[in-house]
């Protein structure tokens, strides 16, 4: 009686070509993984920016004239972002809307938007 102790070359190749495929669809779902947390990251960056304009603009720190835009720039987690702010008239004269839009350096591309609301007396 003869026995088979080792696989073809048949087989070999086989296991190989499956192997292969299963290791493309890992590679490709751990760079869109990792393209995925890379989005999230500015995303969070952005939003921190459009934060502390946005507080710094309600404390007073940061006074914009009725109408005008304010620009700037600012870095966060290694991201550097620039930012437009203006404030705006709404239908009660006792309130002001806040509008801060978030662009990554160099491009006109708005990223990420924040609104708020400002109290101001009448009196």
């Amino acid at each position: 009686m003869i026995s088979n102790k080792g696989m073809t070359l048949i087989e070999v190749l086989i296991a190989l070509a499956i192997l292969s495929i299963a290791l493309t669809a890992i590679i490709k779902s751990s760079s869109q993984n990792i393209k995925h947390t890379q989005h999230i990251e500015h995303k969070i960056s952005a939003s921190l920016v459009a934060k502390n304009v946005m507080n710094e603009i309600l404390t007073g720190l940061k006074e914009i004239p009725n109408g005008e835009t304010l620009m700037g720039t600012s870095s966060i987690l290694n991201n550097k972002w620039s930012y437009k702010a203006n404030i705006e008239n709404t239908k009660n004269p006792e309130i002001k809307e806040i509008k801060i839009k978030i662009f990554k350096e160099n491009s006109e591309d708005e990223f990420y938007q924040l609104e708020s609301y400002l109290y101001v007396s009448a009196s």
